[in-house]
């Protein structure tokens, strides 16, 4: 539990909350805005999920390690054993081929996965479809209980989906796109 997740029909109603959220000490880097058309959420001067936060990237970057490790380890025990290259195989060709493997599972899992939308959130994007907002807090480190409480308070309007989300976003500079 550290990312929550509400709905908003109407993005006056979402930018009240993202600004009051920003008043009370959670940073543009933690509020992430979903919309089918995100050129109004950045003239607005909001944080617009970016693809790290909309797509399968990570997680299909890593999967596909996982992969490439597999078909590397595979791959080099079947040329060592059909001494392919007569002997002169060895250690340092095992090596390479792994690493291959590893580089090309990563890269190909990484490219399918951003061709995909973000499985944590793929059942919410109805929402962005039918024209409606998502706002993503990132509230890692905050108090969660508060934060959910605060906004359920003061700006009812937005709709509580889920507090089980869960997305990675490798570096800090990437959670922002402005």
């Amino acid at each position: 539990m550290g990312q929550l997740l509400y709905e908003s029909d109407e993005f006056i109603h979402l930018e009240e909350t993202y600004n009051d959220l920003k008043n009370h000490g959670i940073e543009d880097k933690d509020l992430h805005v979903f919309a089918k058309h995100q050129g109004k959420v950045l003239r607005h001067g909001l944080n617009a999920a970016n693809f790290w936060y909309k797509t399968n990237l990570v997680n299909g970057a890593l999967r596909g390690l996982g992969f490439g490790i597999i078909g590397g380890l595979v791959l080099a025990w079947i040329l060592s054993a059909s001494n392919f290259f007569e002997g002169n195989y060895g250690i340092t060709g095992f090596i390479l081929t792994m690493l291959f493997g590893m580089g090309f599972g990563a890269w190909l899992g990484g490219f399918l996965g951003l061709q995909s939308r973000n499985y944590n959130l793929r059942q919410y994007y109805r929402y962005v479809d039918e024209g409606k907002y998502l706002l993503l807090v990132d509230a890692h480190g905050k108090d969660v209980g508060a934060v959910k409480s605060s906004i359920h308070d003061q700006h009812p309007q937005l709709k509580f989906l889920s507090d089980e989300i869960d997305t990675m976003v490798p570096f800090e500079k990437f959670q922002t796109t402005h």
